[in-house]
């Protein structure tokens, strides 16, 4: 009996370190710029989600480094490369346990030097964004306070004059372009989502269901970059331009009409570019 129990346990103590070490998967990055040539020394972070930050470090002279992550709840986790001198850089994939995940980011060299800018200290207001700014970027995303359950309910926290326009316009928000495309007659969003879609916005909020329909299924950190055309722009010749907001994805992720925001390997974002330039 004493054996039976003896061997149990060390089936139990073999399981249980089993269990511990199986969630462990390495990210080879190499990071570029548009030239091709490596960008050494830059900060790499991966996060799961749009905050739970899983793991960190910095290139090398070659610019490549190498990460371990935790396999949790989700494989897949969104890197960032920021490095004085070029743009951020994003890259969404997918990895399992056991195994190595090869993410290549590429950024843009900036016309700013290799220093940071002077900060320079007036005495004038700064007018909050929510209520000023027709645009939205990943860092805004992600320096925000609190929790978003999709990017509707994230854009009418940060960016309502959205929904209502600076004003001299009769409406908010109307059309969505996702990656270029104009998104028309998705499904109708869900009870619980249209319920909560005017909550905390202002009376004069005026704004079809195509917005709220589509940035319900994507996920707040899936996304780049937003910004909205109100009545009066004139920037594009294009029929559902105006009172329209358009939305880029980060690399790595794709929307599909109906269904979401998805992870998708290089592979399949390499089709689906080819098929776009057809």
């Amino acid at each position: 009996m004493r054996y039976t129990l003896a061997a149990a346990a060390l089936c139990t103590i073999s399981l249980a370190a089993g269990a511990q070490s199986s969630g462990k998967a390495w990210v080879k990055v190499t990071t570029r710029d548009t030239a091709g040539a490596p960008i050494p020394n830059a900060e790499v972070t991966i996060r799961s989600g749009l905050k739970d930050l899983v793991a960190q470090g910095t290139t090398d002279e070659h610019g490549q480094g190498m990460l371990l992550v935790d396999i949790k709840d989700s494989s897949d986790f969104s890197l960032t490369m920021r490095r004085i001198g070029y743009t951020r850089g994003d890259r969404f994939f997918a990895v399992g346990p056991h195994d190595t995940a090869v993410v290549t980011v590429v950024s843009k060299p900036t016309a700013a030097s290799n220093t940071l800018a002077t900060v320079k200290v007036t005495a004038k207001a700064v007018k909050d964004p929510r209520y000023e700014s027709y645009d939205l970027y990943a860092d805004d995303i992600e320096n925000a306070d609190g929790y978003f359950d999709d990017s509707w309910e994230m854009l009418k926290r940060l960016r309502p004059v959205m929904m209502t326009s600076r004003g001299g316009c009769g409406t908010g928000a109307q059309e969505i372009w996702v990656n270029g495309k104009r998104i028309r007659l998705p499904l109708r969003p869900t009870a619980i989502v249209a319920a909560r879609a005017r909550v905390g916005l202002p009376n004069r909020a005026r704004f079809s269901y195509v917005p709220v329909s589509v940035l319900s299924e994507i996920a707040p950190e899936h996304i780049e970059e937003i910004h909205y055309h109100d009545c009066f722009d004139s920037s594009m010749a294009a029929v559902g331009n105006n009172n329209a907001i358009f939305v880029t994805l980060k690399p790595g992720i794709v929307y599909q009409q109906d269904v979401g925001s998805f992870v998708i390997s290089p592979a399949e974002e390499a089709k689906i570019a080819a098929k776009d330039r057809k």
